[in-house]
C-alpha cells in the first residue's frame, strides 16, 4: 500500500513538472510537447462515430507561392505571410 501511494505521488509530481516547467533546451521542449499531446489524447473522450472523428480533424492549411521582382519563388504557409505588393499575384499550392 505504501509503495502504491508513493508511486502515485511521484507520478503526480512528474505530471505537474512536465505541465508547469519552462524547458531550457529544444530536446526538453519536444519532450514536453509530446507529453502534452499524449495527455490530451488520454484525457479526452473519443468520438462516438466515424463522422465525429472526421469533424474533429483539422482541414489542411492552404500554402501559397509567389514570385518577387527578381523572379525568385517564395513558398509560405498562409496568404498573410505574402508581402502586400505580391499578395494579388500569390497562387495557392495544389496537390
Amino acid at each position: 500500500m505504501f509503495w502504491t501511494a508513493l508511486f502515485l505521488l511521484l507520478l503526480g509530481a512528474a505530471d505537474q513538472a512536465l505541465l508547469r516547467l519552462t524547458p531550457k533546451n529544444s530536446l526538453l521542449a519536444e519532450l514536453q510537447d509530446c507529453y502534452l499531446d499524449l495527455r490530451r489524447r488520454l484525457l479526452t473522450r473519443p468520438p462516438d462515430s466515424i463522422e465525429g472523428l472526421l469533424e474533429q480533424t483539422p482541414s489542411p492549411k492552404k500554402s501559397y507561392f509567389y514570385a518577387d521582382r527578381q523572379g525568385e519563388l517564395h513558398f509560405v504557409e498562409s496568404l498573410q505571410e505574402v508581402p502586400l505588393p505580391y499578395r494579388n499575384d500569390a497562387q495557392p499550392l495544389t496537390d
